[in-house]
């Protein structure tokens, strides 16, 4: 385990919680253009640009993942911006299903959640390292199912795919926050850029999954 500081830790994660803002505010911005400039009557009622558009999401999501070591750190930025933007635009939806209030509500109830997890995570002395192959396997098991439920429209799977969705991203902010701790002590500090981007992807991820399957539950439809 290479020697690093305390300090150097937590500037490492808030670099990763820092960027990870960047990236909610990406897709909030894109999401507010979508609705309000036009563009989601392009991509809504054009079911090629729509499945396109998830299908380029799919593609940076395990893309920049994958590949994150043959990138350069100013292209995984790129890339991760992209992936926020794409997803704002996809998300743009919600605020046609859903009050601006329960909105507002829901992602209040999603931070804080987020927040508490990722605080546990952080200060846990329980190694989770066998929580992982679940953990992935579970939120590959959510994304396929999501996928599919696109095609058969079954309230009942989409309930079901909600709940564990939840179970799953909420593990997922734990684990993650853990596992960047161990990341950050055994990475050389020429590749530590690269783990910014990649941290920040995976709590985006995380608190995008939760917010909206919260929301699926308890936010009050329009």
């Amino acid at each position: 385990m290479l020697h690093k500081s305390k300090e150097g830790l937590n500037n490492f994660f808030r670099d990763i919680y820092m960027w990870m803002f960047v990236g909610l505010l990406i897709s909030a911005g894109f999401s507010y253009l979508t609705i309000y400039q036009g563009i989601g009557l392009l991509v809504f009622s054009n079911p090629i640009l729509y499945y396109g558009l998830i299908a380029i999401q799919l593609i940076l999501l395990f893309g920049v993942q994958l590949l994150i070591n043959t990138f350069s750190v100013r292209a995984s930025y790129f890339l991760y911006f992209l992936y926020t933007a794409v997803t704002g635009i996809l998300l743009a939806g919600i605020f046609l299903i859903y009050t601006i209030n329960s909105l507002i509500l829901i992602f209040i109830v999603s931070a804080i959640l987020f927040l508490s997890l990722a605080i546990i995570g952080y200060t846990t002395k329980k190694d989770l390292s066998s929580w992982g192959t679940v953990l992935y396997a579970g939120m590959i098991g959510v994304f396929v199912s999501s996928l599919i439920n696109m095609v058969l429209q079954n309230s009942m799977l989409d309930t079901i795919v909600s709940a564990i969705a939840i179970l799953v991203f909420c593990g997922l902010t734990v684990y993650d926050n853990q596992a960047y701790k161990k990341i950050y002590y055994q990475s050389s500090k020429s590749d530590l850029g690269k783990y910014v981007v990649l941290g920040a992807l995976h709590m985006y991820i995380n608190f995008i999954m939760i917010f909206i399957n919260l929301l699926k539950f308890f936010g009050a439809r329009r």
